[in-house]
């Protein structure tokens, strides 16, 4: 649930992230900058989010160039299930070559008015590599508040405009045990747009193993 359109083009991701701006480095002037995908499946913490349904995920993000930033993403999630909205606001900073970024979000669903959930998340970017912190706030699950995910990742370029990609996770639940999740995925820049592969699963004896091929467009 971190680093929303970034995890698109990386991992063929979750929209329930920060779309691209959490770990953006402070611009000389604002931006606004678009994302949409067509995935074959929701990709959330190594298991599907949307019961195996293909979906289309996209958002938008506005960041001035004192490091703030703000936008929305959303996600449709299968027939009769309406959509995940995301909206978010955050600080993004860089100190030498370390970027930094902090953010609320706020996740709800248009045809499930009593589920909801916030996170504060913070990330850091070296390079290519970036680690992430995600702290659950409020959640319609009162059982779901301090739950807290970890990740780490990296993108590696191994030929012209094609990346491997990379990431382990953990979700530590407040009230329960946790578990290990990961992907791995080959993207690669075409003439218009990003084209993806990724296989993502969990540590869980009932965990699926997925295989999502998407295409993600940033404007």
């Amino acid at each position: 649930m971190i680093h929303a359109m970034k995890k698109n083009l990386v991992l063929s991701g979750a929209v329930t992230t920060l779309v691209s701006g959490l770990l953006a480095p402070v611009t000389a002037q604002a931006e606004l900058e678009f994302n949409v995908g067509v995935f074959s499946d929701y990709i959330d913490s190594g298991e599907s989010g949307s019961d195996n349904n293909a979906v289309v995920q996209g958002g938008v993000v506005y960041a001035h160039e004192s490091g703030l930033f703000t936008g929305v993403g959303m996600s449709t999630l299968g027939p009769g299930e309406g959509q995940e909205v995301a909206p978010f606001l955050g600080y993004g900073f860089t100190a030498g070559e370390l970027d930094f970024g902090v953010a609320y979000e706020y996740v709800y669903y248009s045809e499930l008015e009593d589920r909801y959930e916030a996170e504060i998340i913070g990330a850091v970017e070296y390079a290519s590599m970036y680690a992430e912190v995600g702290y659950l706030t409020h959640a319609h699950d009162r059982d779901a508040e301090g739950d807290t995910s970890y990740v780490i990742g990296a993108s590696h370029a191994f030929m012209p405009d094609t990346y491997l990609n990379a990431e382990l996770g953990y979700d530590d639940p407040n009230k329960d045990d946790g578990t290990t999740f990961w992907g791995v995925g080959v993207s690669r820049a075409v003439e218009v747009g990003e084209i993806s592969l990724t296989y993502a699963s969990r540590d869980e004896n009932d965990a699926q193993d997925l295989f999502v091929a998407g295409y993600t467009l940033s404007f």
